[in-house]
């Protein structure tokens, strides 16, 4: 896996994986999304997990348009 910065003002780094670190980052996305959902309490003190969500889509997204179905 290799990070650098970008240019585009929009985005903060670029991430470069082959097709195993794309699964790993997914399969990572998931596990937060279930930490969080199994320690929310209905409380303020909930984590929002709206942008793991988002980051899984994404990636699940871009994982489907180079190598196909998950």
């Amino acid at each position: 896996m290799k990070i650098g910065t970008m240019t585009d003002p929009k985005t903060l780094v670029q991430i470069t994986c082959d097709r195993e670190g794309l699964r790993i980052m997914i399969q990572a996305a998931t596990a937060a999304i279930q930490w969080s959902d199994d320690f929310n309490m209905g409380d303020e003190y909930d984590t929002d997990v709206g942008p793991y969500h988002e980051m899984k889509d994404a990636l699940m997204a871009k994982y489907e348009e180079v190598y196909g179905e998950f």
